[in-house]
């Protein structure tokens, strides 16, 4: 039987981008809405993670 659990390494990887998302992205997010801008600034925060 194949199993879907994700293993230490990935669900560490989803805690981080969850953490993240709270911490940078929620308090910007609605401007980026607003605006229809492409969050590049974010994005390259995102991937130093």
């Amino acid at each position: 039987m194949i199993g879907f659990d994700l293993t230490e390494e990935q669900q560490r990887m989803k805690e981080l981008a969850h953490e993240f998302a709270e911490k940078e992205m929620r308090s910007v997010a609605s401007h980026y809405d607003e605006t229809e801008e492409f969050p590049w600034p974010d994005l390259k925060k995102a991937a130093d993670v």
